[in-house]
């Protein structure tokens, strides 16, 4: 058995995503989306993953309701899943769909949010379009999207200086951080033909697992791409082979954290995030 089969241990990356990433970093950040803006009425959740900022607007009382979407099932599922077992997001409806085709009708929502994904739409004025489409004409929608790793994510800056000495520059910047400047943020607003309100470099500090599940959760995404477009992992995480330069990753990665060691090898690190709230021109 492999370090990432047994870390995996027959979960799915939306268990192993809820269990390691919401509480201690989605969860903070999504309380500073939410509280920018101070929604009311109807919202929608975009890339809402496994549901936190639906869950978190679900608990206002001026909030009457939630639509939120995510491109991945097995997200969606998991939010579902959630939902159900321990009665959260009550006014919040899940459902697979894309940014860029949301079925919604037009002037539907009078805010919405989209955490951590914009990053990742293949088409982001697209999606800033159709965002505008469904926002009501008094609407605001906010987009949080990560800086890059080496500019105010430390942790994460230090775990690309890693994996590029290791396993290949080409396999930085990480998705996550790969399009966290002002400038093309900008850029995007201006293609898509809405107007930015405010755009805000935000910090705190969040609650990171420790190290070695840092990696462990990371190798399983890590890949590059084959010919018919498929992502091909770096570490083949069924094969036994590739557990000594996992453990030399882990190894150096906690001497370069070592500053950041919280509670049971947790880490306590800075993160950065821009905060766009844009609008319909």
């Amino acid at each position: 058995m492999s370090l990432i089969t047994d870390f995996v241990a027959g979960r799915t990356p939306p268990d192993l995503y809820e269990a390691y990433l919401v509480e201690g970093l989605f969860t903070p950040w999504a309380e500073v989306l939410i509280d920018t803006v101070k929604p009311a009425g109807q919202c929608l959740d975009i890339a809402c993953g496994t549901g936190i900022v639906s869950r978190k607007l679900s608990e206002l009382s001026q909030v009457t309701d939630v639509k939120a979407i995510d491109v991945a099932p097995p997200m969606i599922d998991k939010a579902v899943a959630l939902q159900k077992a321990k009665d959260w997001a009550a006014k919040v409806d899940f459902q697979v769909a894309s940014a860029l085709e949301l079925p919604f009708d037009a002037s539907s929502f009078d805010a919405i949010f989209c955490q951590q994904g914009l990053q990742f739409f293949p088409d982001k004025p697209a999606a800033l379009r159709e965002a505008a489409r469904v926002l009501k004409s008094d609407g605001v929608m906010i987009f949080g999207v990560w800086t890059s790793a080496h500019d105010g994510n430390p942790v994460f800056g230090a775990f690309e200086n890693i994996i590029a000495e290791h396993l290949g520059e080409d396999l930085i910047p990480f998705g996550p951080f790969s399009f966290g400047k002002q400038e093309s943020l900008r850029n995007v607003a201006e293609e898509a033909g809405v107007r930015i309100e405010s755009l805000e470099r935000h910090e705190l500090i969040a609650s990171l697992p420790d190290v070695r599940t840092l990696v462990l959760f990371d190798m399983l995404f890590l890949g590059r791409p084959a010919p018919d477009g498929s992502l091909q992992p770096v570490v083949d995480p069924q094969d036994p082979d590739g557990d000594a330069i996992i453990e030399q990753i882990i190894d150096q990665l906690s001497q370069e954290t070592a500053s950041y060691l919280g509670t049971y090898g947790s880490l306590k690190a800075p993160t950065t995030a821009l905060i766009m709230v844009a609008r319909k021109i």
